[in-house]
């Protein structure tokens, strides 16, 4: 089975080693996700992926946030709110699946969209301004 989120350097790469890292991890415990939900794995399993996949995603955000802070991005307080949603988003799928026993196609479709509207746009923005494009 391919992978259902790629890492596409020339779309996704924002030329910040440690954010474009931290991005193909996530890419990567999104797909371990997807993986077991095409597969029917036992919901344990989808479970312990997607807790996997939103603690990261704490930690990224935490670590993106640090970077804005040290490169003085201006739009960082914009950008808290951004994330800070997108972490409310995952919460309710987390406690949908708790209540139902399964992901639905939504949530992925959520995650396609996170990644290429997140990463293309809204981080994209910290990095021309870290890279003096702005």
């Amino acid at each position: 089975m391919s992978d259902y989120f790629h890492w596409d350097a020339a779309k996704l790469s924002l030329d910040v080693a440690e954010m474009d890292r931290e991005h193909q991890v996530l890419i990567g415990h999104m797909n371990t996700l997807h993986r077991l939900y095409e597969s029917k794995a036992p919901a344990a399993d989808q479970g312990k992926a997607f807790t996997t996949l939103a603690d990261y995603t704490v930690k990224h955000f935490a670590d993106e946030e640090r970077y804005m802070e040290k490169v003085g991005y201006p739009g960082l307080r914009v950008h808290q709110g951004v994330h800070k949603n997108l972490l409310e988003r995952v919460g309710t799928f987390g406690k949908d699946f708790k209540a139902k026993g399964k992901f639905g196609d939504d949530l992925f479709v959520f995650l396609r969209m996170w990644l290429t509207a997140h990463i293309c746009g809204v981080d994209m923005k910290y990095s021309n301004h870290a890279h003096g494009s702005h």
